[in-house]
C-alpha cells in the first residue's frame, strides 16, 4: 500500500510574522502571506481520504478578508474528483478554517477527537452565554455553524469520536496532540514508499516553528506541550522536515513539488505508483 498526499491552498490570508512563528523572536517584522489549505491522501487500491474542509465563507479574527478563496469540494471538482466520492474525512480540529464545509461531502465518515469536540461544547456552554463571535478570544478560531453541522452529521450516525492515537486504515495513523494549538487536535502520520509523512497541521504553523522549537504566536494550548509534539513530529521525519507539512506556511509550495494548473496552488508531497500528478509531467 503506498499514499499520494496533495495539499491544496483554498485561500490566502496575510498575517503579522509572529502571529505563525511566534513572538517576540519575529516580532516587528512585518506581514506574512498565510495560506488555508486541505489535503487529499489517496491509497494505491484507490481508497480517498480528505483531511479538512476548509471554510465555506469564512471571516479572519484580524479582519482583512481572504484572497483567491474556492471552496474545497469546488476546488476539488476542478481535478475531476467528485466530492461525493470521499468516504473518509479527518478533521484535525474544529476552528473555522479546518471544519466549515462539512456537509458538502455528504458520504464521509468523519473522524474527529472525542476531546476537541466536548472541550469545545464546554467552552461555548461556559462563555457563550453573550454569543458565540471572534471578537471574544475564546471563539476568535470558531464557527459556531460548525458544530450544528457536525452534530447533525452525528445524529446521522457518520462521524466517529477518537479517544487518543488511532490507526485509520493502512499506513494512516491519527495521533492526538493534546492541549497544543487547540484541546484535542490531531495530525496525520501517513506511511509511503518514500518513508513516512507527518501532516502536522496547526501544531506548527511553519517550518521555522519546528527548526527552531518556537511555539506559533496564536495558540489556543500549552506552550510547552506544542514542543513536545513537534519534538515527535520531527522523529517520525527527520531534521530537514522534507516530509513535513505544516500548518500555515506558504513556503510549502516551494519545499514540494507545486504548481497551480487549475487556478490555485496544489503542493504534490508524494506520488504514489500508478497515480497521475494534478501538476502535471515533471518536466512542465
Amino acid at each position: 500500500m503506498d499514499w499520494s498526499i496533495w495539499t491544496f491552498c483554498y485561500a490566502e490570508g496575510r498575517l503579522p510574522l509572529d502571529f505563525v512563528r511566534g513572538t517576540p523572536i519575529a516580532s516587528n517584522l512585518g506581514h506574512t502571506p498565510v495560506p488555508m489549505i486541505f489535503s487529499l491522501l489517496q491509497s494505491t487500491d484507490g481508497k480517498l481520504v480528505l483531511v479538512d474542509t476548509g471554510f465555506s465563507g469564512g471571516v479572519s479574527m484580524t479582519g482583512p478578508g481572504f484572497k483567491n478563496f474556492v471552496r474545497s469540494d469546488e476546488l476539488l471538482q476542478r481535478h475531476d474528483i467528485d466530492p461525493h466520492e470521499i468516504d473518509t474525512l479527518v478533521l484535525t480540529h474544529l476552528h473555522f478554517d479546518h471544519a466549515g464545509n462539512i456537509d458538502a461531502f455528504p458520504n464521509a465518515r468523519i473522524y474527529v477527537q472525542r476531546y476537541e469536540y466536548e472541550s469545545w461544547k464546554q467552552v461555548i456552554a461556559e462563555f457563550g452565554h453573550d454569543g458565540v463571535t471572534k471578537d471574544k478570544w475564546p471563539f476568535s478560531s470558531l464557527d459556531i455553524n460548525t458544530f450544528a453541522t457536525l452534530d447533525a452529521a452525528i445524529a446521522d450516525g457518520r462521524v466517529t469520536m477518537l479517544d487518543g492515537d488511532h490507526e485509520l486504515c493502512e499506513g494512516i495513523t491519527c495521533r492526538l496532540a493534546k492541549d497544543t494549538h487547540s484541546f484535542g487536535i490531531q495530525w496525520l502520520e501517513v506511511a509511503t514508499s518514500n518513508g513516512a509523512y507527518a501532516l502536522a497541521g496547526d501544531v506548527c504553523y511553519t517550518y521555522f516553528n519546528v527548526e527552531r522549537m518556537w511555539p506559533p504566536g496564536y495558540l489556543q494550548g500549552n506552550a510547552w506541550n506544542i514542543l513536545r509534539e513537534m519534538r515527535r513530529i520531527k522523529a517520525i521525519v527527520g531534521d530537514d522536515l522534507a516530509r513535513m507539512l505544516p500548518g500555515h506556511d506558504i513556503d510549502i509550495f516551494t519545499r514540494h513539488r507545486s504548481g497551480a494548473p487549475r487556478g490555485t496552488r496544489i503542493a504534490e508531497l508524494h506520488l504514489a505508483p500508478g497515480h497521475d500528478s494534478l501538476i502535471g509531467p515533471s518536466d512542465a
